[in-house]
């Protein structure tokens, strides 16, 4: 008895469509030309009737099979046809018994023939592919299956042929479909090679240049090592000198001559420059650095900067020229470190004098600007700055022309410092409505005014500074009595706090320890008030805590000047 996996042994065999091709002669001679003559018919359908199917059941079967089913004898000859067959051929049952399956399944011959017979012989069926032929020429392609039958006592073949075009057409989208994405996957996989190409460039690109900004951090750190141990061992001797120069002038040494007095203000004016020189490079490492600090306070702007600004008038006049300082009291404040804006404001009025003519004029206007700041403009005389020169005189160590004295940092400087405090610098020459010089102006941000608390226990002389304050545009907030400073305070601390020890005891010194033993108010600047009378305990007490103090009667000047004093104190 013979297995299942015996007759489930299946020979595939594909006729390639190229047979189309070379069958397209044979096919135009087509399957009527064989038909028999009319007087043979009678012979041949007697042969079809003899092999007709005994069983109605089976017969049945065999017309309503899904697929075309065709009977041969062993060379191929058709002998009977199911309905399907006459549909996909659209020949005839008749036409189709008189021809062959050479005929109608492209490809296949007598060599192909035998070696299905063979296979049946040994229990193997044959599953071909091909192409086959219509009536009208037309080709289609089929899954033909084929097995032995036994009619009358006779051996026949019965093929079996499916039609799958439509599974042809599908597979071939499918190839298609395969074929584009192998290819869109071949493009993409160069692209991916060639991206993980460039990242492994870019990559190496990037370690190279890590590798290059690290050395170029360890050499900028060792130049500005070497930059602020240089300018440190210069400030010491040129201190030295510029004190010893001093000193003789001053005829400690005894008397000099006029020739020698020349030469010692020679010195300290040389020594001067030098020590200006050597702070705009230690300013200048420090900001490359980022090490620059900032001790911002707040302070009325106006008043500070014609102080600034009166300083510096003799240098101007000595120098031959004129100066017009317009400042007017403006009630208004800026937050910032004095030292540095200080230093700003010598900068610019210092290049004013430097490059102006003799008895020309350097002016300084103070200005608010709808922007929100204070406007500083220094306008000179002088001999200006060229149009392509403008944008870059505010570069580090840029100077126009050989001639010219200094390292080129101080405008440099100046503009770090002006926005490291939300500031600018603008220049322009020559200035509007003159042929010639240059207007610096400076852009400062202003600030809310800063508030003050008062510790104030005398009535009239509580409101009496009270209008002062509110005059110069501070925020006041008063009691009476220190106990009552922390409900004052509520969340927002004032920028300073001024304490009344007129009255005698320690009730002022009480109270100036309660706000030192507060951790949020020990760091606040304070100012004491005394009276008329001197009291040697508490100026000792006060000097041992070297807080500023203001002596009943004060004048609104030595209320100002206590103020400044106290805010610029705690940055000491």
């Amino acid at each position: 008895m013979r297995s299942p996996d015996d007759f489930s042994r299946t020979i595939r065999l594909e006729i390639p469509p190229d047979f189309v091709k070379d069958d397209i002669q044979r096919k135009q001679r087509g399957i009527e030309e064989r038909i028999m003559p009319s007087s043979k018919l009678g012979t041949r359908t007697k042969e079809i009737a003899e092999l007709s199917i005994e069983d109605a059941d089976l017969k049945a079967l065999f017309e309503n099979l899904y697929d075309a089913a065709l009977i041969t004898d062993l060379t191929g000859r058709i002998i009977d046809a199911n309905m399907r067959a006459v549909q996909y051929f659209q020949y005839t049952s008749q036409e189709l018994a008189e021809g062959s399956i050479p005929d109608i399944i492209v490809g296949v011959d007598a060599t192909v023939l035998q070696n299905i017979c063979n296979n049946l012989v040994n229990d193997k069926f044959t599953l071909i592919q091909a192409h086959c032929t219509r009536k009208d020429g037309s080709y289609f392609p089929a899954e033909i299956a084929s097995s032995r039958l036994h009619l009358s006592a006779s051996e026949y073949l019965c093929f079996f042929i499916r039609d799958i075009t439509t599974r042809r057409e599908a597979e071939d989208e499918i190839k298609l479909a395969r074929d584009e994405l192998e290819q869109e996957v071949a493009e993409r996989t160069k692209l991916n090679e060639g991206l993980n190409a460039e990242i492994a460039e870019r990559k190496r690109a990037e370690e190279q240049l890590y590798a290059a900004i690290l050395q170029l951090q360890q050499h900028d750190k060792a130049k500005s090592e070497f930059v602020s141990n240089v300018s440190h061992e210069l400030k010491t001797p040129v201190a030295s000198i510029n004190y010893a120069a001093g000193n003789i002038l001053k005829g400690i040494t005894g008397p000099i001559t006029e020739g020698a007095e020349t030469y010692l203000h020679m010195i300290r004016e040389d020594c001067a420059r030098l020590i200006r020189t050597v702070e705009d490079i230690l300013d200048m490492s420090r900001i490359e650095a980022d090490t620059l600090k900032l001790n911002k306070v707040k302070i009325n702007f106006a008043r500070f900067t014609r102080r600034t600004v009166e300083a510096l008038r003799i240098q101007v006049e000595s120098a031959g020229m004129t100066m017009d300082i317009a400042i007017d009291n403006i009630i208004g404040f800026a937050e910032f470190d004095p030292e540095k804006i200080e230093r700003v404001i010598f900068n610019v009025i210092k290049n004013a004098i430097k490059y102006n003519n003799p008895h020309g004029f350097v002016n300084v206007f103070l200005r608010y600007d709808e922007t929100g700041f204070f406007v500083l403009d220094v306008v000179d005389s002088g001999i200006g700055i060229e149009k392509k020169y403008l944008g870059k005189v505010t570069e580090r160590f840029f100077r126009i022309g050989e001639q010219v004295s200094g390292v080129g940092l101080g405008l440099a400087i100046t503009k770090e410092i002006l926005e490291r405090h939300g500031g600018s610098i603008k220049l322009q020459s020559p200035p509007p409505g003159l042929d010639k010089g240059t207007i610096v102006s400076m852009h400062i941000p202003v600030s809310n005014p800063p508030s003050v608390l008062l510790i104030y226990e005398d009535e009239p002389n509580r409101l009496n500074m009270i209008k002062y304050l509110d005059d110069f545009g501070y925020n006041v907030t008063s009691v009476k009595r220190g106990e009552d400073i922390l409900n004052a305070i509520g969340e927002v601390l004032p920028d300073l706090i001024t304490v009344d020890w007129i009255s005698p005891g320690m009730e002022g010194a009480i109270t100036i320890s309660t706000i030192r033993d507060q951790k949020a108010l020990k760091s606040l600047p304070l100012i004491a008030i005394l009276g008329e009378e001197t009291d040697p305990v508490k100026q000792e007490i006060l000097h041992g805590l070297a807080l500023p103090l203001l002596q009943i009667p004060w004048q609104p000047e030595d209320l100002l000047n206590c103020l400044e004093q106290s805010v610029r104190g705690r940055v000491k």
